[in-house]
């Protein structure tokens, strides 16, 4: 280690030799100490804070980025503002309105297009758009369009205003709608969206619930393929042509596989699809003005029709409800296959209503002709029914037997109505005893000639009033009875048809809806519509002193409701009519379900 020493003057001093190397050693001591530091000054840690600010910022909004997105797609649809997304298509949206009988929408259509706004408060259906309508051209750009509805106590009003001014107006007489509820529909979102401008758009389709004509609190919903009442709003090209929607329905018509009718698309109906209780039988569907008011069950079998053959050597009639399913083994009923034509179809073919096509409608859309193809029967009978439609008259059904190629030779075919009790139908209109045999005009009911037999005649030898349990001594299906043809009108049923007999059922329950039904009763045994009556029009000889074999008429009251034991409220009715027709047949009969006139107390 150096030492100092002392100089001439006696004072201390280091050797000058050892000094650098302590210097030396000093600052590389102090070097290797800053080396593991962090140093920097004030503007640094300026510079660093705006740094760390500046991200944290940009980090955060990443993370809340996504729930701002849907934050404004939640509040775009507040906003009345349209945003065009293509200039080429037309931008329409539904903007909220303050009233529910108000609607409002804004649009923006392209430069070039031609369209126009539509409007119809009747004929509304899913086959469509209605035929007859209002129309005003749109103007291109944007715009605003407002629908109002207004019911005062003398009329019901539609106004629609394009930007504010008044350019369509309906209005229809208080008794133009006794409405309770109502269903709406649209084609528009409630947010900007492009639409094609070839297409037609709905903007609003409102379709009302019509009061039942008894239950004043109750609405009834008609079918989907049913003229309804509204009011319907679209947009649609200029050049778009509204073609009438047919009077007619077939399979190719319908989508919902529980819709499945044939016939008049407003009348009397066929259902081929066959459920148990109408296996074998010809499932009719009146028309829904006939049996209005009856909402228990829509799709239920309201009345069959046996189709019954006899052969030439007078055996008795087989019932096709009786005979061996070939499609299920397990269930009764002659399956009906039903085409659009008479040549019966291919035994691999066992399609039950697929080739009912709009081939069966004629050209001019008056008349629809499908046909019931039966297997043989047992004894070798095969009848094939063509069942006839015309538009003119959409509560009548027309029934035409065919004998098959194949089919063993028949002398007559024979219809028999089944679960015609329900309706209460109770008496028979018949010429007074001092006409008969005489010419019964169309005129002849109003002259008081034609009057409603009850029941109790045709059965003189049972107290039908005082009916109790049914027994051995007091059945509950009696005999039938035949309706002497000299007893009926002959009337001229149409323009096209020659004349016919005609024989009217009636009911003598006025409202239906009071009637107490007995627990139990499956509820499509019930009926609980308006009155109604079923009419048979049956061809008569233009010359009546014609001695070949006419058509016959028979009636069969029974005391308890169809398929069950239990007794009818009010008595015995009418559960079955049977018309006999000679083969060959050149003429139709005619079956028609009509509603009553309400009387209003």
């Amino acid at each position: 280690m150096t030492q100092p020493h002392e100089n001439q003057n006696g004072s201390e001093v280091i050797d000058s030799q050892e000094i650098p190397h302590n210097v030396e050693q000093r600052n590389a001591k102090i070097g290797r100490q800053s080396r593991g530091r962090l140093r920097f000054g004030l503007l640094e840690l300026l510079l660093l804070t705006a740094v760390c600010a500046t991200w944290l910022t940009v980090a955060i909004a990443y993370r809340q980025i996504n729930q701002l997105q849907l934050d404004i797609q939640t509040l775009q649809p507040m906003t009345t503002d349209l945003i065009v997304m293509d200039e080429g298509e037309l931008t329409l949206r539904e903007v909220p309105s303050i009233w529910h009988e108000i609607g409002s929408w804004k649009y923006h259509a392209p430069p070039g297009a031609d369209l126009e706004m539509r409007f119809a408060t009747e004929g509304l259906n899913d086959l469509g758009f209605p035929a007859k309508y209002q129309a005003v051209s749109l103007p291109q750009g944007q715009h605003s369009i407002h629908l109002k509805v207004t019911k005062t106590t003398e009329s019901h009003d539609q106004e629609i205003y394009l930007d504010g001014e008044l350019v369509l107006q309906n209005q229809h007489a208080l008794a133009w709608l006794d409405s309770i509820g109502s269903t709406a529909r649209r084609d528009v979102s409630d947010q900007s969206t492009s639409y094609s401008v070839s297409e037609p758009l709905k903007l609003r389709d409102k379709r009302y619930g019509i009061m039942h004509p008894l239950r004043k609190h109750k609405s009834n919903d008609l079918p989907d393929f049913y003229d309804s009442k509204g009011n319907l709003l679209w947009i649609s090209p200029r050049s778009e042509v509204q073609e009438p929607a047919s009077e007619f329905i077939t399979w190719e018509h319908q989508q919902d596989f529980s819709s499945n009718v044939i016939g008049h698309r407003q009348g009397v109906r066929v259902r081929p699809y066959s459920k148990a209780e109408t296996a074998g039988l010809i499932n009719i569907q009146p028309s829904m003005s006939s049996v209005f008011g009856d909402q228990r069950n829509r799709y239920c079998s309201r009345l069959g029709l046996s189709v019954r053959p006899i052969l030439n050597d007078a055996s008795e009639p087989e019932l096709p409800e009786e005979q061996a399913n070939s499609q299920m083994l397990d269930r009764t009923g002659i399956a009906i296959s039903y085409r659009n034509t008479i040549d019966p179809p291919n035994p691999l073919d066992d399609r039950e209503v697929d080739t009912v096509t709009k081939k069966a409608i004629s050209e001019d859309g008056k008349q629809m002709r499908i046909f019931a193809h039966y297997p043989k029967y047992p004894s070798g009978a095969q009848p094939i029914v063509e069942i006839l439609f015309d538009a003119a008259y959409p509560d009548r059904i027309g029934f035409l037997p065919h004998a098959a190629p194949k089919s063993a030779p028949m002398k007559a075919c024979q219809f028999v109505t089944r679960f015609g009790a329900r309706f209460f139908w109770r008496e028979i209109e018949m010429l007074s005893d001092g006409v008969a045999n005489q010419d019964a005009t169309p005129q002849t009911a109003a002259t008081g000639l034609v009057s409603p037999v009850p029941l109790s005649q045709l059965y003189p030898q049972i107290d039908l009033s005082n009916l109790t349990e049914p027994d051995s001594t007091n059945p509950s299906q009696f005999s039938w009875q035949p309706i002497s043809l000299d007893r009926l009108p002959r009337v001229k049923a149409t323009d096209t048809i020659a004349e016919m007999f005609k024989m009217s059922l009636t009911t003598n329950v006025p409202d239906s809806s009071k009637l107490k039904f007995p627990t139990g009763l499956d509820g499509c045994m019930q009926y609980d519509g308006v009155p109604n009556r079923q009419i048979w029009w049956v061809p008569a000889a233009a010359d009546k002193q014609f001695i070949e074999p006419a058509s016959t008429i028979e009636i069969r009251a029974t005391s308890v409701f169809p398929t069950t034991d239990i007794p009818l409220v009010g008595g015995p009715a009418v559960g079955n009519v049977r018309v006999t027709v000679p083969m060959p047949a050149t003429e139709p009969v005619w079956l028609e379900i009509v509603a009553e006139p309400l009387v209003t107390q």
